[in-house]
């Protein structure tokens, strides 16, 4: 294990990567944040839910989280670095959970917060350049395009091609299919790297070294076939729920990447769409992807009514965790009701906007 002063802690996907080489780039390259001189950086991912096995019982002075949406399993590693560690935690994101909470992390743990509804990359871009740092224009064409895969392209003003865009969109694939840590610091420091021109190979299978942007693409293309076969079965049992299809894929779907299965039915079904799926040590977890922002709301009023723990995601994708005593025929009258009463809400929005 590397030692360092400074950690930072990033979600596996696009936005977790670009701003974890930002952070990066300013600490060990620049020596401006969060420590004002050169610091070695501990670079390592994690998820909301896998955070307590990644940190384990390590200690740093600063730790960075980064685009990692606020669980009870990442406020007990708050907790602990703040105990056990004493150390200076400090939180950039855009999740839901993590905004309506960061006032109480402050007041309980210390933690300087930085947050917003813009990609949590572009947050820590705006952030440096407010501290005078330059950053390179690898990096900032990076920020603009996890903003459009992040839907806020209006937050960048730097124009971004497609082929930027699918590259990060390769990354996020990757790296949530593979979970290969190795890959994901070479990719952080790749984005980080203020060399226009560097070797950016990776050893992914034994001695045999690959590109790593090649060998994303690669992967991901591989997924995305998988992913549509396995959607197009799951469509055809979805049940209706009013306004949205339910699809209990527990028995059909154990590998990573449910959020782009649940995305995947949804171009197919083109509605909103609840996607069960089941972990490996027994949870349930819930997916719902809708084109109208109306994904959160649903799950926001599944908080509200006791049926789920842990959300997390945005307007058009969010994810929670199902309380373990509720069945899938409860969820399935929540989700219903859920359904019925934003229809409401929005209908009443809709009146007395005239």
């Amino acid at each position: 294990m590397e030692d360092c002063r400074v950690a930072v802690i990033a979600d596996w996907d696009a936005d977790g990567v670009v701003g974890a080489a930002l952070i990066y780039f300013a600490q060990e390259k620049r020596g401006i944040f969060p420590v004002e001189k050169k610091e070695k950086v501990c670079l390592i991912p994690a998820g909301p839910r896998s955070i307590i096995e990644e940190v384990g019982d390590k200690c740093w002075e600063r730790v960075v989280i980064v685009d990692i949406p606020l669980t009870q399993e990442v406020e007990t590693v708050i907790a602990n670095l703040k105990e056990k560690c004493n150390a200076k935690i400090y939180y950039f994101d855009h999740h839901s959970s993590t905004l309506s909470k960061m006032a109480e992390l402050e007041e309980k743990y210390g933690v300087f917060g930085v947050v917003g509804r813009s990609s949590s990359a572009v947050i820590i871009k705006r952030f440096l350049e407010g501290m005078g740092l330059k950053l390179t224009q690898r990096m900032r064409d990076f920020v603009a395009a996890v903003a459009v895969l992040e839907g806020g392209r209006r937050h960048v003003k730097e124009e971004v091609s497609k082929k930027l865009v699918t590259l990060a969109a390769s990354i996020s694939k990757m790296l949530n299919q593979t979970r290969n840590k190795e890959a994901w610091v070479k990719y952080v420091k790749w984005i980080a790297n203020p060399l226009p021109f560097e070797d950016p190979g990776i050893k992914l299978k034994l001695d045999e070294k690959v590109n790593l942007v090649e060998a994303g693409v690669e992967l991901s293309e591989q997924a995305d076939k998988e992913t549509k076969d396995v959607a197009l079965q799951l469509a055809m049992s979805a049940v209706n729920l009013g306004y949205l299809k339910f699809i209990d894929a527990r028995d059909k779907w154990k590998k990573r990447g449910a959020s782009a299965l649940a995305s995947a039915i949804f171009k197919i079904v083109n509605m909103p769409v609840a996607l069960l799926v089941e972990k490996s040590d027994g949870s349930r977890l819930l997916i719902i992807r809708s084109g109208h922002g109306e994904a959160m709301d649903l799950i926001e009023i599944l908080y509200n009514q006791g049926i789920v723990v842990d959300t997390g995601g945005h307007g058009n994708i969010a994810v929670a965790r199902v309380e373990d005593t509720v069945t899938v025929a409860e969820l399935k009258k929540s989700l219903r009701r859920a359904v019925v009463e934003l229809i409401r809400k929005r209908s009443s929005r809709y009146l007395d906007s005239f």
